[in-house]
């Protein structure tokens, strides 16, 4: 009787975070504020592990094997440097919160399978819809040559770039998959209202990023013919449209580098006075400002540097080894490059403006933590399956 209760309450739970997994991961588009997307964690996803997790056995093939290993390892570091660094509380919470989605996402997609292409389907159409109000509702009263701002989760500029970004970079990976060209099209129109979003921010990381990851998927999915070709032309017919009515040289090469080389320049300087922080760091605070040539700064404006500063090589080494182990993974799974795609994308706009990555919830998340805890989940459960088959004897 009590081996019924605990699969019965199990299945519960299974059906409550599986929808509440949608729920989050398109909440990063339609959320008014960070707020709302931990409200909607909490809700959706992290009470019901909270109810799981702690009692079931470990088993480390069902929560995302050594990726979620090497994951909280990184995270576990960061942990142990606040002691030196301050707010020790607010880091092993937020090691909770992301071993809950961590382990929970895995264990989610081990026993129920997600289906990936509607999933992503959605995610597009969700995103083409919040792209376009945050558009209409800005335009509304400001110049079109001003820079697109948010009104969800997505506040400032180079937010709405990073955020839409993925959702453009799903709908041409979508694109591409298909043999069907209707579909394709379909899809490539999908893309637009996000397209125009992340030009109107004016947000070169973003785009740079966007860029570089098209040409890596196109060599990776090897599209059609007949569609890229479509895309090509319609790019060059969009692109020669906008530089013949708005002053895109000036928008997007005007503001030089934005600082960020004297910002890093500054952070290296600091570290090399004072070599022990190569090795420890200053330890993570959730109020720690950089102090350099220009102003002080919340962060360095690049992850990597920004954990190499507040964690030292320890941390990022630990940090690298998760992703390395990611994407050498991935490589072989070209079922999977939506994912692993996604997650090179938000390296490359993480590269120029960002904090450590183990910090709390907010679009830092659907850039890495989102997409590192769906590829792990799928590689691990592929790995699963693949172990299972039995075996034909010759």
């Amino acid at each position: 009787m009590n081996l019924l209760t605990r699969d019965w309450r199990e299945q519960k739970i299974l059906s409550w975070a599986y929808g509440g997994l949608w729920v989050f991961v398109t909440a990063f588009l339609w959320s008014p504020s960070r707020d709302g997307v931990e409200a909607v964690y909490a809700l959706a996803f992290f009470i019901p592990m909270l109810l799981l997790l702690p009692w079931r056995k470990p088993e480390l093939y069902q929560y995302g094997g050594w990726f979620s290993g090497s994951a909280l390892a990184y995270a576990g570091w960061s942990c142990i440097t606040s002691v030196w660094g301050g707010d020790a509380g607010f880091f092993i919470l937020q090691w909770l919160i992301l071993a809950a989605w961590l382990l929970g996402a895995a264990w989610v997609l081990q026993k129920k399978s997600l289906d990936w292409d509607k999933f992503l389907y959605w995610f597009l159409l969700i995103g083409a819809a919040t792209a376009t109000i945050c558009i209409a509702v800005f335009y509304w009263d400001h110049p079109l040559a001003a820079r697109l701002e948010g009104i969800t989760l997505a506040r400032a500029p180079t937010l709405v770039g990073q955020v839409y970004g993925v959702v453009v970079l799903v709908g041409i990976l979508l694109s591409w998959r298909t043999s069907c060209f209707r579909c394709a099209l379909g899809l490539s129109l999908a893309t637009i209202p996000a397209l125009a979003a992340v030009g109107l921010s004016q947000s070169r990381g973003p785009l740079l990023s966007l860029a570089l990851v098209l040409v890596v998927g196109l060599v990776w999915l090897r599209p059609g013919r007949k569609i890229l070709l479509t895309q090509l032309c319609a790019a060059l017919l969009a692109l020669g449209t906008a530089f013949y009515f708005f002053p895109l040289d000036q928008a997007l090469l005007g503001r030089g580098a934005s600082f960020r080389d004297q910002i890093w320049w500054d952070v290296i300087a600091q570290m090399r006075a004072q070599p022990s922080l190569f090795l420890l760091g200053v330890g993570m605070d959730s109020s720690t400002d950089i102090v350099t040539s220009i102003e002080s700064y919340h962060h360095a404006h690049n992850a990597w540097l920004d954990i190499l500063y507040r964690t030292g090589v320890v941390g990022l080494g630990l940090a690298l080894i998760h992703l390395v182990l990611l994407l050498w993974s991935a490589r072989q799974h070209r079922n999977l490059a939506p994912l692993a795609l996604w997650l090179v994308y938000g390296c490359g706009c993480l590269f120029v403006d960002s904090r450590s990555l183990f910090w709390e919830i907010d679009t830092k998340w659907l850039l890495y933590w989102v997409p590192a805890a769906l590829l792990a989940a799928n590689l691990v459960r592929e790995n699963n399956l693949r172990v299972k088959q039995p075996r034909i004897k010759h």
